[in-house]
């Protein structure tokens, strides 16, 4: 069991408090290994933190509607409208964050309370209302907002690839770093919380940083630029098959293990970790992202190493024994 050892006055982080109601739900509708809900609590101390205001808060939690207490909780929308409530009790608790208009346009917040959501491992199709074709990768979160004089979507987490249709009205992509405004083009956004990448596949896009707003950069097809609150990195050129996950397939070229593990993780639920002494092993090759478990398997056996499960959703990856 982790020990936790941080003042028991200080804030927890939000996204540790989103996932506390995240397993909580998950767990009352009987759609979380109890095994994985204690590997997580044993993670940190912050985990074990938060647990411990849920419990505290039982009282609470008991008051929100009753469809919340249902255990056999079945739609994801549901259980995410029931984790966004029971995180909304967590902060009013005294969670260390107040619920003030700061705190309800969090990127973690609006994430769990979006319109649009993928699962890890679900990609969703949507088609937009003035034609044009919206894509989303694993565990991505989305608002659409159509008005009369714009077309805006905001991405809250995850990856999306768009399609923009000929309209006169602007379209504007939003990120928690920036804002993306399309040119009649087709690009690809990825948002996570250390920064957004945008890539151009057709025409071109303009991107204007949130740290830096007074400067605009434009990108032709065939380029890739990461922003974040710190700024605007250099222009590069978008990577050889970018968009291979639209096909359901990841191609990597001589990535070092621990970026591919990395990369797979998007793709399933719970905690995928690579050993130190094998991480920067060079690997290449095509895999298929719709069973990440079978991937890792054929991985391990044509690459020496092994995959260690503590539950399902804990799995190490690590050399074989000799």
């Amino acid at each position: 069991m982790f020990t936790a050892s941080a003042s028991v006055s200080s804030p927890i982080p939000r996204k540790v408090l989103a996932a506390a109601a995240h397993w909580h739900v998950e767990l009352q509708c009987g759609s979380a290994d109890p095994a994985a809900v204690q590997a997580w609590r044993d993670a940190s101390a912050e985990h074990e933190r938060a647990w411990e205001l849920l419990r505290r808060m039982d009282g609470q939690l008991a008051t929100l509607p009753a469809a919340l207490a249902i255990p056999a909780l079945q739609a994801a929308q549901q259980r995410r409208r029931a984790a966004a409530k029971i995180l909304a009790v967590l902060v009013a608790a005294g969670g260390g964050i107040a619920l003030g208009q700061a705190g309800l346009q969090s990127g973690s917040w609006q994430a769990l309370t979006a319109s649009l959501r993928t699962a890890p491992g679900q990609r969703r199709h949507v088609a937009l209302a003035d034609g044009g074709r919206l894509e989303m990768n694993t565990d991505s979160a989305v608002d659409v907002a159509y008005s009369a004089t714009q077309r805006r979507i905001r991405l809250h987490q995850g990856e999306i690839m768009i399609t923009t249709a000929s309209d006169a009205r602007p379209f504007l992509v939003d990120t928690p770093h920036g804002v993306i405004r399309a040119l009649g083009t087709r690009f690809g956004v990825r948002c996570d919380a250390d920064g957004s990448t945008v890539s151009v596949f057709e025409h071109a896009v303009e991107v204007r940083c949130a740290a830096r707003p007074d400067a605009v950069r434009r990108l032709e097809a065939g380029q890739q630029l990461r922003f974040s609150d710190t700024g605007l990195a250099a222009v590069l050129a978008t990577p050889a098959h970018q968009d291979s996950w639209l096909r359901g397939m990841l191609v990597a070229a001589d990535w070092p293990l621990q970026q591919l593990l990395r990369e797979l993780a998007r793709y399933r639920r719970g905690r995928l970790v690579c050993d130190a002494r094998v991480a920067r092993r060079p690997v290449t090759g095509t895999y298929r992202l719709d069973d990440i478990d079978a991937v890792l398997e054929s991985l391990c056996a044509s690459h020496g190493l092994q995959v260690t499960y503590f539950t399902r959703y804990w799995a190490t990856v690590s050399a074989r024994p000799a």
